[in-house]
C-alpha cells in the first residue's frame, strides 16, 4: 500500500473518532463508544507506523545500488563510459544507428533514484566532475569537417573558452537526488553562558532556530547538432560535446551560486550577504574581510576566495604599503593571505566596467542541491534545423543553492580594476 493510501485510510479513521466524540457531546462515553474509540486509535497507530516505515524504505531504495546494467555491476563505471552524451541525444531523437539501450537504462535507474520523470534522456550530474566549448552548430560539412574523419585528432580539440567553475573546487556542500522542497534547519540563536554568584539565577535565552530553504529551479541551454556527427563521431567528439554542455550548466550555476538573485535564479552570495568593500584595494581592506567572519565565530571549514580576473590582476600589482614594502598584495598564484584563491568571471561586481567582485568564506556553507541529472531532450523536427537535416538539442538541470550562514561570507563588489 503506498503512503498517499495509507494517509487516506488514516483520515478515514480519524474522522470515525471525531464522530464518536461528537456523539458523546462532551458527557462520559459508553463502554461500547470508549471500546470503538480505542479499536480506532490503536489502528491510527499502526497505519502511523506503516507510514514510517514506507517512508525509511523510500529512502533506503533511493540510496540502494543500483540494477546491473546489461551485466555491468559498476552503475558509476556505466555513467562514466564514452559516448554517453551523444547516445542520449540519440535515444531522444529516435535516431538508429547508435547503441542506446546502457543510456536508457541509465536514465531510468537516474529517474528512480530522483523520483524525477525525465523529459528526454536523463544523464548523471558527474560531467560536471569531467574535464570540461560553445558551438552554436556543429556539422559535418563545413564547421564541424574536422570532427569527423579517419584521422580525426580529437585529443587536440580546440575548446570555446569559458568561466571555470570554482565553487565546487573551492569545498561546497553537494546534496543529490533531492524531492520537493528542501528545509535545513539552522540555529540561529543558541545557549548563552554566564557567569553568576553563589545562589544566582542565570538569565533565560531561547533557542532561535530557523531555515534555509532550497527549492528546484531550471537551467538550461539550447544547441544543434549534425545527423552525421551524432552517428559517425568517435568518442573523443562525444567527450567535446558533452563538455561544452556540462560547462555551459556548470558556469551558469556556478554564477547563481557567487552572485545570484536575478530572474529565475537561486539567491547567491552577492544577493544574500550585506556587501563590505575592498575597492582601493588595501591590505587592510583584505584582513576586514577575514576579521568580520573570525568575529562571527565562522572562521572554519573549507575557506577560500573567488575572484574575478580582473580583481587578481588589480592584487597582483598593488603593493602591501607603498612608501616601506615591495610585496605585493597576491605574491603567489591560487593563494590569497594564506587562503586558497580562484579566478572566475562571474564575479563581475556593481556593473560598472571597472568595478569587480570577489568573495571570501567558509565553502561548506554554500549547499548546492540537485533535483535531477541532466536532463537531455533532441527535436530533430524544430523547423531551421529539420530543414538541414541537424537535430536541436537541450539540456536542462533542476538545482538551488541556499547559505547555511549568511556570516560564514564577505562579499564586495567594488574593486576598482582599472
Amino acid at each position: 500500500m503506498t503512503i498517499p493510501q495509507l494517509q487516506e485510510k488514516r483520515a478515514a479513521k480519524v474522522r470515525e473518532l471525531r464522530q464518536i466524540l461528537d456523539a458523546a457531546s462532551g458527557a462520559p462515553m459508553t463502554p461500547e463508544q470508549d471500546a470503538a474509540y480505542k479499536t480506532l486509535e490503536t489502528e491510527c497507530r499502526a497505519i502511523n507506523d506503516q507510514i514510517a516505515r514506507q517512508e525509511r524504505l523510500n529512502q533506503m531504495e533511493l540510496a540502494a545500488a543500483a540494477t546491473p546494467l546489461n551485466g555491468t555491476p559498476d552503475f558509476d563505471r556505466a555513467c562514466r563510459a564514452p559516448g554517453l552524451f551523444l547516445d542520449a541525444i540519440a535515444a531522444s531523437a529516435g535516431i538508429e544507428g547508435r547503441d542506446t539501450a546502457r543510456v536508457r537504462e541509465i536514465s531510468q535507474e537516474l529517474q528512480r533514484r530522483t523520483g524525477r520523470k525525465a523529459q528526454g534522456i536523463m544523464i548523471p550530474t558527474e560531467i560536471f566532475q569531467r574535464p570540461r566549448h560553445e558551438q552554436r552548430v556543429v556539422v559535418s560539412g563545413t564547421t564541424g569537417a574536422g570532427a569527423i574523419g579517419t584521422d580525426h585528432r580529437g585529443d587536440l580539440t580546440i575548446d570555446m573558452l569559458r568561466a571555470a567553475s570554482v565553487v565546487d573546487r573551492l569545498g561546497a556542500t553537494v546534496l543529490s537526488n533531492l524531492h520537493g522542497n528542501v528545509s535545513i534547519p539552522a540555529v540561529d540563536t543558541g545557549f548563552t553562558a554566564a557567569w553568576i554568584a553563589e545562589n544566582g539565577a542565570l538569565s533565560p535565552a531561547d533557542w532561535d532556530i530557523n531555515a534555509r530553504t532550497l527549492t528546484p529551479k531550471h537551467v538550461g541551454a539550447l544547441t544543434e547538432f549534425s545527423r552525421n556527427m551524432i552517428l559517425q563521431a568517435d568518442p573523443s567528439v562525444d567527450q567535446m560535446a558533452m563538455r561544452d554542455g556540462a560547462r555551459a550548466l556548470a558556469a551558469a550555476l556556478d554564477a547563481a551560486a557567487l552572485v545570484g538573485g536575478g530572474a529565475n535564479q537561486p539567491s547567491g552570495i552577492g544577493a544574500t550577504v550585506t556587501p563590505t568593500t575592498f575597492a582601493t584595494p588595501t591590505w587592510a581592506e583584505g584582513l576586514a574581510m577575514i576579521a568580520s567572519i573570525a568575529n562571527t565565530n565562522a572562521l572554519m571549514g573549507s575557506l577560500g576566495w573567488a575572484g574575478h580576473p580582473d580583481v587578481t590582476k588589480k592584487l597582483r600589482s598593488t603593493l602591501v604599503a607603498a612608501s616601506t614594502d615591495s610585496r605585493m598584495i597576491m605574491s603567489e598564484p591560487n593563494s590569497l593571505y594564506g587562503y586558497q584563491y580562484y579566478d572566475t568571471t562571474a564575479l563581475v561586481g556593481n556593473g560598472s566596467p571597472a568595478d569587480r567582485g570577489i568573495v571570501f568564506g567558509d565553502f561548506s556553507s554554500l549547499v548546492v542541491g540537485y533535483w535531477s541529472g541532466v536532463d537531455i531532450l533532441a527535436n530533430p523536427y524544430e523547423a531551421t534545423a529539420y530543414s538541414k537535416g541537424n537535430v536541436q538539442v537541450r539540456a536542462l538541470l533542476t538545482a538551488d543553492v541556499a547559505l547555511r550562514h549568511e556570516e560564514s561570507f564577505a562579499y564586495a563588489a567594488d574593486m576598482n580594476a582599472a
